[in-house]
């Protein structure tokens, strides 16, 4: 019985781990140039300033709340486009 909790165990980490790389931030895997890394992280830096600005009063949040949801969408904004083939081409049309 022992033995098996171990297994499951040595299992379940392997499949953590595995997990974890398949999600790492390597640009090179989207086939991403240094220059649209550059310019996907600028589009996500002005996006979360944007996003910033667009807080209100009125809203459900706090000004906190806010800022950290705005952070957390950048981020994932930023890593959905580092990390998805042909992300920034949408919306334009290729060229002939």
């Amino acid at each position: 019985m022992r033995a098996l909790q171990i297994t499951c165990l040595f299992v379940l980490s392997l499949i953590v781990e595995g997990t974890a790389l398949a999600q790492s931030s390597d640009p090179a895997s989207a086939g991403k140039s240094v220059t649209e890394v550059q310019a996907i992280k600028q589009r996500a830096a002005e996006w979360l300033t944007t996003c910033l600005a667009d807080w209100d009063a009125q809203t459900h949040m706090t000004k906190t709340e806010w800022r950290a949801t705005c952070e957390r969408v950048s981020r994932e904004r930023e890593q959905f486009l580092l990390n998805t083939p042909g992300a920034m081409s949408i919306g334009t049309r290729p060229v002939r």
